[in-house]
């Protein structure tokens, strides 16, 4: 089977093929480098299962629904995507709540560049900076206006483990990394029509 790790970042996942725009060939290496806003070097029709873990919101807004369209081409028709995030109006509610430090709320937020998490704030971000923000509502929308089907919400059912791995689903092991109550997770089918 093939599964896809799209924008992998510092997380590679064995046994998934896994992409990145960034190659320090240090802390982030991915198995395949690709070109911001270009089509993915894959054929149609080739994944399995796609995980879309904090990428989303690295690219800008009005790329996104060319970037999950291009997501569907590569995946296989009713191939299974799960997409996870930071979730800006949870964070800030957690935050209201006294449940998240006031650092959150800026790391999940829109932000150019800046690390806003304690010990690295002098750490540059290569790029992986926020355009826009990201919560769970205005995903589900865009998912479902990109063509998805049998959208659920599945926040509640992975760990919360900020130092977890993944997240065994139906026979797949996807690489959820950190999973926390500030963050959203959606699980959803890939069209079924064929590209």
């Amino acid at each position: 089977m093939n599964f896809l790790n799209a924008g992998c970042g510092t997380h590679y996942a064995e046994g998934w093929v896994n992409t990145d725009v960034w190659d320090d060939g240090v802390t982030t290496k991915p198995d395949v480098k690709v070109e911001p806003g270009k089509p993915y070097p894959f054929p149609d029709n080739h994944f399995d299962a796609v995980f879309l873990g904090h990428v989303l919101e690295h690219i800008p807004w009005k790329e996104v629904p060319a970037f999950l369209k291009d997501m569907m081409r590569v995946a296989k028709p009713n191939a299974p995507f799960l997409i996870s995030g930071p979730d800006v109006l949870k964070t800030i509610q957690r935050w209201a709540n006294k449940q998240e430090p006031w650092h959150m709320v800026l790391s999940t937020m829109e932000h150019q560049d800046i690390n806003y998490q304690p010990g690295r704030e002098n750490e540059w971000w290569d790029g992986a900076h926020h355009h826009w923000n990201c919560h769970h509502d205005r995903v589900w929308k865009l998912l479902q206006n990109c063509g998805f089907s049998s959208l659920v919400d599945v926040c509640d059912l992975i760990p919360k483990n900020t130092m977890g791995k993944n997240w065994k689903h139906e026979n797949i092991n996807w690489p959820v990394v950190g999973h926390w109550y500030w963050q959203f997770a959606i699980l959803c089918n890939n069209s079924d029509k064929m590209v």
